[in-house]
């Protein structure tokens, strides 16, 4: 499959978060793409997200819209150009999470599995969780097993 280019716009504030992007839906379109297809996006490095039906006004338009985490593990910015292609994902049997600073990880396990049921995780990839004190903690993807980006099943945290 040939990679498209599609130039970076905002994300609106109602699918930040949401592991999304969304796509020109002409571009959808000529490709006989669906809705929840698994994206790779690549630009300095790659990341995965699901594909999210356009909106009419961006139709014809050759933009994608991604939320600020995304821009952040692929390394571009808004306004700037990626390639984007579909790929196959696979429930992942394990899912490593290690986070940025020491944290007390009661419940996290629980409420991660549930937050993130679904969701395209790559290795390298940052994860930020809202807590309920209104803080946030910073993860990082250190592995994927079987290796490669998956589908949440498992997540398990290293310290």
């Amino acid at each position: 499959m040939t990679e498209i280019e599609l130039k970076i716009e905002e994300m609106p504030q109602a699918y930040v978060g949401k592991g999304v992007a969304i796509v020109d839906p002409k571009i959808i379109e000529d490709n006989n793409w669906q809705p929840g297809q698994i994206l790779e996006l690549s630009s300095k490095k790659k990341s995965h997200v699901r594909l999210w039906s356009g909106f009419p006004e961006d139709y014809d338009s050759e933009i994608i819209r991604i939320d600020g985490l995304t821009r952040y593990n692929i390394g571009a910015s808004i306004g700037e150009t990626l390639s984007i292609k579909p790929v196959e994902g696979a429930d992942a049997e394990q899912i490593i999470l290690s986070p940025i600073e020491k944290i007390h990880a009661d419940g996290l396990h629980e409420y991660m599995s549930s937050l993130y049921q679904g969701h395209v995780f790559t290795t390298g990839d940052t994860v930020i969780v809202n807590t309920q004190m209104g803080s946030k903690i910073q993860l990082v993807v250190t592995s994927t097993s079987p290796q490669n980006r998956y589908l949440l099943q498992m997540i398990q945290y290293s310290s």
